[in-house]
């Protein structure tokens, strides 16, 4: 038996459920957990922002770090004893069935083919992927989704060239890596916008200037804080996480002729996008919805491990807090709370 914190109802707080661990299907892995990272995606999933849940109850996660217990067959890029990054996208390897778990009453817990929220998780083959064994236990949670795929949107959708402009809305962890993966490749500037100051200072490090919006400011305010810094011509690359439509209306408005708008935060299912004066915007702009940074595991995260050990990306203004399997629903309300400044790590 193993601990997991289970989505039972919409808007409640995760239950810890003791689980079986259930036979390994064909390119099944199974796993014990040593971090995950909570990302955006779980609030959105328990808070019902893409609707009713047709799948409860079932368990959430997909990034962490973990150690291979048993690799079921048919399974051959890991066997037991190695050190896993385990995340979203998908990799070469065996897209496995979904597992099913029960718990100690006899209830059907569901599974996706990667959970993080889980002491143990049996994961498809193609989930994951291996890391030497000494590498950092919380960084790689952030390689399972959150640097990867902003790494990734730098590179392979906004595709920021050496000197372009780059705004980005929102400052959490998502944000946070944007910056760093913006700098990386020589954006200049690196502007971030968020409603909290805190989260801000956090930014500074990885940017080259902060606009802090007020609540209670209208969209022409902010709009004339955004183009005070990137002059009249607006950014050329916007990237935006808040998922707030009215900032995705106001950076399609404030963007460069031929810029490119990059959506990566989500807006609840009912919310309805408003474009105006949109025959002004004939102009080349692009606008698209991320599709995770299109980044490749199997060929992306050995090399994103690589700058981390030769120290040209750091994560020490990212991962702010720590917390425990015991302690999450404190955690997500924190978060939905805006009270966590960066990434939350939960270590098993």
């Amino acid at each position: 038996m193993f601990k997991a914190a289970v989505l039972v109802k919409q808007n409640k707080p995760l239950q810890i459920m003791n689980l079986k661990v259930p036979n390994l299907d064909y390119g099944q892995v199974l796993v014990r957990m040593i971090t995950s990272g909570i990302c955006g995606r779980q609030i959105q999933e328990i808070f019902g922002h893409k609707g009713k849940d047709n799948f409860l109850p079932h368990l959430l996660g997909h990034e962490g770090s973990a150690i291979v217990e048993f690799a079921g067959p048919g399974v051959s890029k890991v066997k037991k004893g190695d050190k896993v990054i385990l995340h979203w996208r998908k990799s070469q390897g065996i897209e496995s069935t979904f597992p099913k778990y029960i718990n100690e009453n006899g209830l059907t817990i569901g599974g996706g083919l990667v959970t993080t929220f889980n002491e143990m998780s049996v994961v498809s083959e193609n989930r994951l992927t291996k890391i030497p064994l000494n590498f950092d236990d919380n960084v790689a949670s952030l390689l399972g989704c959150a640097l990867s795929t902003s790494l990734g949107i730098v590179n392979n959708e906004a595709k920021i060239k050496i000197g372009e402009s780059v705004l980005i809305i929102g400052s959490g962890s998502t944000g946070l890596s944007l910056c760093l993966s913006a700098k990386l490749v020589s954006g200049c500037p690196v502007v971030v916008a968020d409603i909290s100051r805190k989260k801000l200072q956090l930014a500074k490090k990885n940017s080259d200037a902060q606009i802090l919006i007020n609540k209670n400011d209208n969209m022409e305010n902010i709009k004339k804080n955004i183009l005070n810094i990137f002059g009249k011509k607006g950014p050329e690359k916007v990237i935006e996480t808040s998922g707030s439509v009215k900032m995705i209306s106001l950076c399609y408005d404030v963007l460069a002729p031929n810029g490119t708008l990059v959506l990566v935060g989500q807006p609840k299912h009912n919310d309805h996008l408003i474009l105006k004066n949109f025959s002004k915007n004939y102009q080349g702009k692009k606008i698209l919805d991320s599709q995770g940074g299109g980044f490749l595991p199997e060929f992306d995260i050995p090399r994103f491990v690589r700058l981390y050990e030769s120290g040209l990306i750091s994560t020490q203004n990212i991962i702010s807090n720590f917390t425990s399997l015991k302690k999450i629903n404190s955690s997500i309300d924190k978060i939905k709370k805006n009270k966590i400044l960066g990434k939350c790590i939960i270590n098993f």
